[in-house]
């Protein structure tokens, strides 16, 4: 809007200055104070060749327009961008477009059911199943409505709060305190063993040594103490990588699950709850009907009906995506961020900011002095700069002015010989007399 009243303020300022530029045109061309924006025409006497003066155009503007409206998200190109063909330019909000197509799929699906279930009937236990899947949506809706409790809220911290510190714990390995348990138990381990092992030595020399008290206390001495190690070793090494990450991932689910909770569900969220609760209920009616007599011909009737819902839907979202027609300059960008667009508005002006094309006014006392293929010479206004353009076509119908009429005349630059000359430029242009 804003962008909008500056082109206007600035239009009306330059198209004051171009009614003074026209006078002076007239007179001579002096070196006029200020260059103005909007085409203007000044007549020449019969006695003198024709000259004009106008602003510069595209010659082939294209309007990007909006196929179906929306809330503008993001801006992708500016004014003066170059595009390529197929180049997006804009987002719109396809939140609403999303959910119709997601419902249309849906209603397909649920048609294709009705159809192929047709003459078959529905059994009772397939219209307890639809019934109980109505409820399980229905308490799911009303659950996220209310939020968590504060049962379930408790749960997550709880779970989150050992989580983490089961991570802390694997990061910063065992407390001293733990260490010095696991040492002392260590020690009295091995020295259990070492009273073991003089024990059994004593009576080593006998035959049936292995048959004796001594040598089963040395067999559970060392048991224990290669077991009371391995626990100091295991308790003393570094955290593996893999186990790091695995703590810290489930870590991290927790804090999600529980920042979940506490937020509550979103508009989203209770929109897709609110889906599968018609998806049930309509699935449950359908199958009902099919509990009694069914119309095979209706049925195929709903199935087409939600083919072309379907298209549709998805047509409507291909076009949402808003992309370049042609390549070329953005010459117009005629959106906010923000703004609410619709259908069928002109979003953008695209065009080849080197195809230019003059406009001017031809008053109709002067109109038969001009004709379509005329050479006439442009002239990039307060300079010396020229290049030789084409008359292209002369409108048949004219525009009632003051005790006059005016007749529109395109003229068309070329494309090679016209550097330096713009859009929006203020140009002469000087008629050669038309061949009899």
């Amino acid at each position: 809007m804003l962008r909008t009243i500056s082109r206007i303020v600035v239009v009306l300022s330059l198209a004051a200055l171009v009614v003074a530029g026209t006078v002076l045109y007239r007179n001579g061309l002096p070196e006029l104070a200020s260059e103005p924006a909007e085409i203007q025409t000044g007549q020449a006497s019969s006695t003198e060749p024709l000259a004009f003066f106008g602003a510069l155009q595209v010659a082939e503007p294209r309007q990007v327009i909006l196929g179906v409206g929306g809330q503008v998200t993001a801006l992708l190109v500016d004014e003066g961008d170059k595009v390529t063909a197929g180049q997006e330019l804009l987002r719109l909000d396809t939140t609403g477009l999303e959910t119709s197509l997601e419902k249309a799929e849906i209603g397909l699906d649920l048609a294709k059911i009705a159809l192929a279930q047709l003459g078959e009937g529905s059994k009772e236990s397939e219209l307890a199943t639809a019934k109980a899947n109505v409820d399980v949506a229905k308490i799911s809706l009303e659950k996220l409505k209310e939020g968590a409790t504060k049962d379930e809220i408790t749960a997550a911290e709880n779970a989150n709060s050992a989580a983490w510190a089961r991570y802390n714990e694997l990061k910063a390995g065992p407390t001293q305190a733990r260490i010095d348990q696991l040492r002392a138990a260590m020690d009295k381990a091995q020295i259990a063993l070492t009273e073991a092992q003089r024990n059994y030595d004593e009576i080593a020399w006998r035959p049936d040594v292995g048959k004796t008290p001594q040598s089963a206390a040395l067999q559970r001495a060392t048991i224990d103490f290669t077991s009371v190690k391995a626990a100091f070793d295991e308790a003393t090494a570094p955290a593996k990588q893999s186990d790091l990450l695995t703590a810290l991932t489930a870590a991290q689910r927790t804090q999600i699950a529980l920042d979940d909770l506490m937020e509550g569900a979103t508009d989203a969220d209770i929109a897709l709850a609110e889906a599968r609760v018609l998806s049930a209920q309509a699935a449950l009616d359908r199958l009902e009907e099919l509990a009694g007599a069914s119309d095979l011909a209706a049925a195929e009737l709903r199935v087409r009906q939600a083919e072309i819902s379907l298209e549709e839907a998805e047509a409507a979202l291909v076009k949402a995506k808003v992309i370049a027609p042609i390549a070329g300059t953005v010459t117009s960008l005629n959106v906010e961020l923000g703004e609410m667009a619709s259908a069928g508005s002109a979003v953008a002006v695209l065009g080849d900011v080197v195809a230019l094309k003059l406009v001017v006014n031809v008053p109709q006392d002067d109109i038969d002095r001009v004709s379509a293929g005329a050479a006439v010479t442009v002239t990039r206004y307060g300079t010396d700069k020229t290049v030789d353009a084409v008359v292209e076509r002369i409108s048949p119908v004219g525009t009632p002015g003051a005790g006059t009429a005016t007749f529109p005349v395109t003229i068309i630059l070329p494309v090679e010989g016209a550097e330096g000359f713009s859009p929006g430029m203020l140009v002469s242009v000087a008629f050669s007399e038309k061949s009899e």
